[in-house]
């Protein structure tokens, strides 16, 4: 049977980066939404939508640096007011 899901914010992520900076996008996917983007067929379009909507309001930035033993570029983060 089918059932409703969650409902999710950018409240969550927000929240997440306020105490966990510099994230990669699957780490926030893991640790916000119990959400492995490699580890299901269902698509992530709903998370990655959501925080790019949190970048485009200025909620949330990124930045893009090479870290040894990671293959992830983009790192997000908090922007101090």
């Amino acid at each position: 049977m089918w059932t409703r899901a969650p409902y999710r914010s950018i409240k969550e992520i927000v929240d997440y980066l306020v105490e966990n900076p510099f994230q990669t996008e699957s780490e926030i996917q893991e640790k916000v939404f119990d959400y492995y983007r490699n580890e299901t067929w269902e698509s992530n379009r709903k998370y990655a939508d959501m925080l790019r909507r949190g970048l485009k309001k200025g909620l949330i930035s990124s930045v893009e640096r090479k870290v040894v033993g990671t293959k992830s570029r983009i790192f997000y983060f908090i922007p101090k007011n």
